[in-house]
């Protein structure tokens, strides 16, 4: 009985379909994701800002977004179920980039959405993409642990 001793070896093209393989059903599996995340209403409890001037010390979460993004609407819903259902936890309000660019650049946002979160007039944090309305109120959770 011969037993082969055949060693495989893997060539470049393998790790290039490799790799393609994986972008293709990143974007699929995102985009499928994102389809099945409700959109929230026209009605909002966001507080529209043009400019973040805040008089006191409070915790406060600035949500940059742009109003007709998809990926912006599916964070704002999550928002708008945490406001709802967690009354009086956190402030937040929102700037629409579109309407008022400036705030965008005067913050150095690099993409939308964005929630950046303030200690008064100064930027502590930032959260960027869309977050889960779970992992939404956690974040928010840790923020009232640590005032």
């Amino acid at each position: 009985m011969h037993m082969s001793n055949k060693v495989l070896q893997l060539k470049t093209w393998h790790f290039v379909v490799a790799t393609v393989l994986f972008y293709v059903l990143t974007i699929l599996i995102s985009e499928t994701r994102v389809k099945q995340m409700p959109l929230a209403s026209a009605k909002t409890n966001l507080i529209a800002l043009e400019e973040i001037k805040f008089e006191d010390d409070d915790i406060r979460f600035v949500f940059f977004h742009d109003s007709s993004s998809q990926l912006c609407g599916k964070m704002r819903f999550n928002i708008e179920q945490f406001i709802e259902n967690e009354q009086g936890m956190a402030s937040f309000y929102a700037i629409d980039v579109s309407k008022n660019p400036k705030a965008f650049y005067d913050h150095n946002v690099s993409g939308i959405p964005n929630i950046l979160v303030f200690k008064g007039n100064k930027e502590i944090k930032r959260i960027m993409g869309v977050v889960s309305y779970e992992n939404l109120k956690r974040i928010v959770q840790a923020f009232n642990e640590d005032v």
